[in-house]
């Protein structure tokens, strides 16, 4: 047998999927992945079943497998059936089908199934007999047709269909997939009814032919069908086609205690004791009794699973009572959050509220009422069938009724601790309304891209005519110059005809540039802007002219800044500088035109892109100063065009966000409020032009960064709200306008490091995502945007910080593992390699911290590849040379507090000599950098204050308190020329001034210490307080200080430490088995101790 197959997708399954979880006798448990038969050496407590399923297959053609979710159907099948009847003569055939419109028939799916799987197996006895097109029944009858193994001996197709409710629910979307699943069933019924299709009988009538090719006979396979419970009415249906479905069927069962209790310590051996192993299943059985208890295997082998990773982390030989009772609340917490994790913030809701009662027990609601609820909050139609699928609710059949509920008691405590700490958070229905209508964008995205591809196609053809048009002058030249007669009126029309294509060359460069960068196509301008510098390049010296060589500079200057956002820097640097050089030329000779003032002045502001991206700091703001001063006079005059305004707008743009790079935000506000007033004269931001509306946008995004800087809150919000009513109108006209989009990130990111530096963590975590997702669209758009994929990476590590700062440990460290992954996707710059320095940085400090050494190192490796790519092409000698090494690999932000980068590993694993030594090693690098500017000065101050405090803490440490008294002198001091403009500084300085009374205090310097810590206690107690305070990072702080406060006065304030205890006791507890909390917790505990 060998189906024509050439026109079989491969979607058909024949044998289990890949990706199963590793199993080794140190991780004997899946969690809630199914078992293969690969790891069939430690699926136990289903031996019965196995043996009772198995006896079914064998007496009869069909067998029906039916259970609640969450029970293992899979795991039986491929780790318990499949290696049980392999060896007594059955092929099996896994087949789970595609149900997509574009995927084949399913009946060709299964046939290509049963040939892959067979194929590995043995070998039929008249292969090719098989056509195209026919059923089932034909493709398993064909006479004398037998599969056989390597020996000889027959084989017997087992067909298994996992999970076949999906034909009742995917398979039904629309009218084409109903009739497509209809076919397949009346297929499916006559091979296992063993019956003739009625085409085949058909055409037995008028071909007597026919009846010789098949084997009436046969039954020489089997098919085994596999579904939830709740669906078996369905398939009840099916019986007027299927007689056969009523007759051998199998109910599955939850495990008896017995069974459980085998399921644990048979995979487990030496990791866990009987005792346990009682234990772990009581709590899973709700309490029961092993003799009376019911358990879920999927809920049993989380359970494990869990215990097992947290045995892991803690180095532990084997699972003990105490881990069981300290991890309990966690692994259910954490599965909670996981199941929920992709799902609209209305399921959670009406899970909490309506599927449990008031007091916390399990509700149970009609199926109907559950999928309304969910599709009234914006869920997708399978949400409820995934909710299922991940064991978090289950589908009960009660009085012919389908009922929804949570899958077991032992969830009903972690619901309830939801849901009483959702009724404390504000609502959010702007959150969800947000990201509704990002998912409108993104729906209309797809047809953005189409106009993007008319518009290529004309942008082809348009240049391809100016091309001709200019070839066209050439050739009659050359015409001309054979003809003395009319040579000199012939070169005159010619030149004139040549001089106006170059003409129309440069303006369509500028217009496609306006239409294809909102949807992401400035490939294509540089695409063509190539063309055009081509076209300059082979004309003939007698051919060129000043004008000439003005166009060509000019599409250079398009050429060479689509270059940069692609991070082809040199290529990039090569255009720029020969363009910027022509114009300047010209402008020497007397060329005053507008044309090629802002030629210059766009050149200029490119290379200062440039300079930029390649971290050459000083270089930036000088060209970025030059181009604005080409174009300002220009802007004096009574009404200068609309090119000169826009061109005006741009270099001001980035003239103030150069400034901000290089701490003048003063300067930056002023300046990007001239360069919005730019393009708010151009149309007054309306509609009628987009992309000076767009940046005005992105404008205020870049005043909002330094006014934020300068912590001007109200300013930023006020700001932020105009611009966002802006990208908001040019959305609705244009979903998916890149630049549009572009604007709103950058808006919205700095919105939420607003709100998250106010301690509003949440808000500033639903803007942060919004961001993301803003940043997503861009790349998807245009791949090759190299500034958006920087800007995703800077993204993800602010949403990292709030999700950290609200706990969400787990959260924010997917968070950077997937900011750090954005490395694959991009090339190389100096940009990209600052921004996953810093990546690899923090991550490493909170791998570290979460006691993940081996996952720290690898961040840490990752972090120095990318400050070498940061580096390079800096100049040696200069500022940012040495600076950048030192803030890129051991501080980070100064505000992100202590163990960064270098330090991360040595301070979570109490190597504090190690700390100290490379603290102060850096301390004088930092201290020998020259500095030509103000704004380099305080560069280097910030990171040498966090320098000498980090070498203060390691002092601090080793209880070397007389070196740690001299080190925070000098971080003091230096402290004093640092300015502090924002809660997060402030906060900052408070950390420094809490070192400095805990040192005085050891130095028995008790009044100096109160002195120190008094004004720290009430500025933390204050921000405590605050019904906003969302910030868990401030909890802790606050607890430090009155763990200090009471250490600087002894025997007395214990009430403080008190204090101190119970907000550390109160924090998540994901939060509170982080090393550094731990060191927190101890400090207090000791003290107390003390006081006994």
């Amino acid at each position: 047998m060998s189906p024509d197959a050439s026109s079989v997708a491969d979607v058909a399954v024949g044998h289990p999927a890949a990706g199963q979880p590793a199993v080794d006798p140190q991780h004997p448990w899946l969690g809630l992945a199914s078992f293969t038969e690969e790891t069939r050496s430690y699926f136990y407590g289903r031996e019965e079943e196995v043996a009772e399923l198995a006896r079914r297959v064998q007496r009869k053609p069909l067998t029906i497998l039916f259970g609640q979710s969450g029970l293992g159907k899979t795991s039986i099948l491929r780790a318990g059936l499949v290696p049980r009847l392999r060896p007594e003569g059955y092929c099996p055939v896994y087949v789970r089908l595609d149900y997509s419109a574009e995927a084949p028939a399913p009946s060709e799916q299964i046939k290509e199934a049963i040939y892959r799987a067979t194929q590995s197996s043995g070998q039929w006895t008249q292969p090719g007999v098989a056509i195209a097109g026919e059923s089932l029944w034909e493709f398993l009858h064909h006479r004398g047709d037998v599969l056989h193994d390597a020996s000889g001996k027959p084989l017997i197709p087992l067909l298994i269909f996992d999970q076949f409710e999906e034909i009742f629910t995917l398979a039904q979307s629309d009218d084409a997939g109903r009739k497509r699943a209809a076919q397949f069933l009346d297929d499916l019924a006559d091979l296992v009814e063993n019956r003739a299709p009625k085409e085949l009988e058909a055409k037995m009538e008028n071909d007597e032919t026919a009846v010789e090719r098949f084997d009436f006979t046969r039954s020489d396979y089997r098919i085994l069908i596999a579904l939830r419970e709740d669906y078996l009415a369905h398939l009840e249906s099916l019986k007027g086609i299927m007689p056969s479905i009523t007759q051998n069927r199998m109910r599955l069962a939850r495990m008896t205690g017995e069974q459980a209790l085998s399921a644990v310590l048979r995979p487990g051996g030496k990791l866990v004791s009987e005792e346990v192993a009682a234990s772990i299943v009581r709590f899973v059985a709700g309490g029961a009794e092993l003799r009376n208890a019911e358990v879920e295997p999927s809920l049993l082998s989380l359970i494990c699973r869990e215990l097992n990773s947290a045995r892991i982390a803690q180095s532990r030989p084997e699972i003990s009572a105490a881990l069981l009772a300290g991890s309990r609340d966690t692994i259910l917490s954490e599965f909670y959050e996981r199941a929920l994790a992709d799902q609209p913030a209305g399921v959670r809701k009406f899970i909490e509220d309506e599927m449990l009662t008031e007091s916390g027990f399990r509700e149970s609601l009609a199926e109907e009422r559950v999928r309304k609820a969910f599709a009234a909050v914006g869920a997708s139609p399978d949400t409820l069938a995934k909710l299922v699928d991940r064991r978090l609710l289950r589908i009960e059949e009660r009085l012919d009724v389908r009922r929804v509920e949570l899958t077991h008691d032992v969830l009903c405590g972690v619901v309830k601790a939801s849901r009483d700490l959702r009724h404390e958070r504000e609502a959010r229905d702007e959150a969800e309304r947000k990201l509704a209508a990002q998912r409108e964008r993104e729906a209309a995205t797809r047809k953005a891209l189409v106009r993007a591809r008319q518009i290529a196609a004309v942008c082809a053809a348009l240049a391809i005519g100016a091309a001709v048009s200019a070839v066209f002058g050439y050739l009659n030249m050359k015409r001309a110059q054979e003809a003395e007669a009319r040579a000199q009126q012939t070169r005159a029309m010619a030149e004139s005809a040549r001089g106006e294509a170059e003409k129309l060359i440069v303006y369509l460069l500028d217009d496609f540039y306006l239409e294809l960068e909102p949807v992401g196509r400035l490939d294509i301008v540089a695409q063509l802007a190539k063309r055009a510098v081509d076209y300059y390049a082979a004309l003939p010296p007698e051919l060129r002219s000043a004008e000439t060589d003005r166009n060509r500079a000019l599409a250079l200057v398009r050429y060479g800044a689509a270059l940069r956002n692609q991070s082809r820097l040199d290529e990039s640097q090569k255009a720029l500088t020969d363009a910027v050089g022509v114009l300047s030329k010209l402008r020497e000779q007397g060329d005053q035109s507008e044309a090629t003032a802002i030629g210059l002045g766009l050149g200029l502001m490119s290379q200062a892109r440039v300079a930029g991206s390649a971290n050459r700091r000083p270089e930036e703001r000088e060209l970025a100063i030059k181009g604005v001063e080409v174009l300002k006079p220009l802007m004096a005059a009574p009404t200068p065009s609309i090119s000169l305004r826009r061109a005006y707008g741009l270099a001001m743009t980035y003239l103030g966000f150069s400034q901000n790079r290089n701490n003048r935000e003063d300067e930056a506000v002023k300046t990007l409020e001239d360069a919005r007033q730019a393009y708010r004269s151009i149309a007054g931001l309306q509609l009628d032009d987009l992309p000076a509306a767009v940046a005005y946008a992105e404008a205020s995004g870049w005043q909002m960064e330094a006014l934020q800087a300068l912590g001007r809150f109200d300013d930023v919000r006020r700001v932020g709200d105009d611009a966002l009513k802006v990208t908001g109108q040019v959305l609705e006209k244009r979903p998916g306008h890149m630049s549009a989009l572009r604007a709103e990130a950058l808006i919205v990111d700095t919105l939420s490091s607003t709100e998250g530096f106010d301690l509003r963590t949440r808000k500033a975590l639903v803007l942060t995502r919004q961001a993301s997702r803003d940043w997503e669209a861009i790349v998807k758009l245009d791949p090759s945007n190299q500034i958006a994929w920087n800007n995703l990476v800077g993204s993800r590590l602010g949403t990292g910080f709030w999700l950290l700062n609200s706990g969400q440990i787990r959260e924010a460290l997917e968070e950077w593992r997937e900011a750090l992954a954005i490395e694959q996707q991009v090339k190389e710059s100096g940009m990209i390699g600052t921004v996953l320095s810093l990546a690899g940085g923090y991550l490493a400090m909170l791998e570290a911290d979460s006691g993940n050494r081996q996952a720290a190192e690898a961040a840490l490796a990752s972090n120095r590849r990318s400050v070498e790519m940061a580096l390079r092409g800096i100049p040696p000698e200069s500022f940012g040379r040495v600076f950048l090494p030192e803030f890129l690999s051991y501080y980070g932000y100064p505000t992100t507090g202590l163990g960064y980068g270098v330090y991360a590993i040595p301070f979570a694993g109490g190597d504090y000599e190690t700390v100290r030594k490379e603290a102060r090693a850096s301390a004088r690098r930092l201290q020998q950098i020259k500095n030509a500017t103000p704004q380099q000065e305080l560069d280097k101050n910030r990171a040498l204050e966090v320098a000498y405090r980090t070498a203060v803490e390691a002092s601090y440490q080793l209880k070397d308190y007389a070196a740690a008294d001299t080190e925070i002198k000098r971080a003091l001091e230096i402290r004093k020329v640092i300015p502090i403009r924002t809660l997060a500084e402030e906060r900052d300085a408070n950390n420094q001034l809490m070192l400095a009374a805990m040192i005085a205090a050891r130095l028995e310097k008790y009044a100096e210490a109160q002195r120190i810590i008094g004004p720290v206690l009430e500025f933390h107690r204050k921000l405590n307080a605050r019904k906003d305070n969302e910030d868990l990072m401030q909890r802790i702080q606050f607890a430090h200080a009155l763990y200090v406060s009471a250490l600087a006065a002894p025997g007395q304030k214990t009430a403080q430490l008190a204090q101190a205890a119970a907000i550390i006791d109160a924090l998540p507890p994901a939060m509170q088995r982080q090393i550094s909390t731990t060191v927190v917790r101890e400090r207090i505990a000791d003290e107390l101790k003390k006081r006994r």
